[in-house]
């Protein structure tokens, strides 16, 4: 990981609050406390750690779009994104569903969205979060705790087409079915897992990013280097691999490539890693896997210079 506080793609124990996926309801019920709630003092209110947590969620969901987005062409998988996310109420920890009940309108048995994103098909046919999905292209989702694996199939296999047809329920009840052309994009979520520790990592699968993390992170772009380094790991299957600085290296020059595909201002990312925090630098295991501040600058710099002088950004190629 490398990006503010930048501290290491070392694993973490951390737990998700609620699954984020933008295709899927959440798989597993989650635990029912996070470590975030217990490390806070106890005058910390379920609600304030709820609605920070969907803020965090939202602003991650935004920035990694253009990533997941614009390079769909360099992942091994790919999946059609219709521009929203969803939740159930049972996602959520037992002590917060009264809270997301309230706050956020999901009800038992539900599948509701969670969020979407400005200037998408779901955008402009007006769904909102809060909206329940009542089904997808004619298929109805089930209200039985025991259909999850039904309801996932019928929200992932429904935007495989050009078009889709998404049957909503607003808050106050009203119906409407909502059009929508759903993008392809990189298989690779991410989603926010509350710790303390200033972390981000990857399983090989998707991109895990501390909300310590998201709260040192001082802008999107920055945020956007984050993620891109780690979405690089799962592209090139480092996860399967010994860690090694030589991966580390990889990633961060893949990012580059990732993050301009995408339209975001590398020249900023790599000025801002080169003055930031590196934990790394202090000693410890993670020294044996991470190269040194200075080497990593270099090996910005070089592929910065490659990125810049690609006369379509659109085009080019991890090298």
């Amino acid at each position: 990981m490398i990006g503010g506080g930048l501290s290491g793609c070392a694993e973490s124990d951390a737990k998700p609050l609620a699954s984020h996926d933008s295709a899927s309801a959440a798989t597993e019920p989650l635990p029912t406390t996070s470590l975030e709630i217990t490390a806070r003092p106890e005058t910390t209110k379920f609600e304030d750690v709820l609605a920070e947590y969907q803020a965090l969620n939202q602003r991650l969901a935004r920035v990694a779009a253009p990533l997941r987005l614009a390079n769909a062409a360099l992942c091994p998988l790919t999946r059609r994104d219709p521009g929203f996310s969803v939740h159930r109420l049972e996602d959520y920890p037992r002590p917060v569903r009264p809270m997301a009940e309230t706050l956020l309108g999901v009800k038992p048995g539900g599948i509701y969205v969670r969020a979407v994103r400005p200037d998408t098909s779901a955008a402009k046919a007006r769904i909102e979060p809060g909206d329940q999905i009542v089904a997808v292209n004619g298929n109805p989702i089930s209200s039985d705790s025991l259909m999850k694996t039904y309801n996932r199939a019928v929200l992932r296999n429904g935007f495989d087409s050009v078009l889709s047809k998404v049957s909503i329920r607003t808050e106050n009840g009203q119906e409407f079915l909502a059009r929508i052309r759903p993008d392809t994009a990189c298989d690779i979520p991410s989603r926010v897992v509350f710790s303390n520790d200033v972390n981000g990592h990857t399983d090989g699968r998707e991109v895990l990013i501390t909300s310590a993390l998201m709260r040192s992170v001082p802008d999107d772009t920055n945020l956007a280097l984050v993620i891109a380094h780690e979405m690089a790991h799962v592209i090139a299957g480092h996860v399967e691999r010994a860690p090694a600085q030589a991966l580390e290296l990889e990633a961060d020059r893949m990012a580059l490539v990732l993050m301009a595909r995408a339209g975001y201002d590398v020249d900023a990312a790599v000025r801002y890693w080169e003055t930031a925090e590196h934990p790394h630098e202090g000693g410890g295991a993670a020294d044996n896997t991470h190269p040194s501040t200075r080497e990593r600058y270099k090996n910005f710099q070089r592929e910065l210079d490659r990125v810049k002088a690609a006369a379509d950004v659109s085009q080019l190629k991890f090298k």
